[in-house]
């Protein structure tokens, strides 16, 4: 992958996550197994990924499955909307003392 075909998004992706060449080719591959799995218009040769990064097919879909497990319970954890309101603390009150 050549410096002058990434976007700057992907530049400071890369440095922030301090991504080595090996990283960035997984990803792409398991990113184009889920497109291809979920988008019907998109099509991916897994055995061209495959053979591109000198892996093998089960290799290739064992990366897609984890990704997208652990994608999944990234979203789920993630909340939508405006947080929920901060009620006041309300005064610790204490007992009264009573006379015996």
């Amino acid at each position: 992958m050549q410096d002058l075909d990434m976007n700057r998004r992907a530049k400071k992706l890369i440095n922030d996550l301090n991504l080595t060449p090996e990283e960035i080719q997984q990803i792409v591959a398991t990113a184009r197994v889920h497109l291809a799995t979920f988008d019907p218009d998109f099509r991916a040769n897994v055995t061209q990924i495959a053979a591109d990064l000198n892996k093998s097919r089960p290799t290739i879909y064992g990366w897609a499955d984890k990704s997208l497990e652990a994608l999944v319970d990234a979203l789920r954890l993630i909340r939508t909307g405006r947080p929920p309101k901060q009620r006041p603390a309300s005064p610790v009150r204490g007992r009264r003392k009573t006379k015996d």
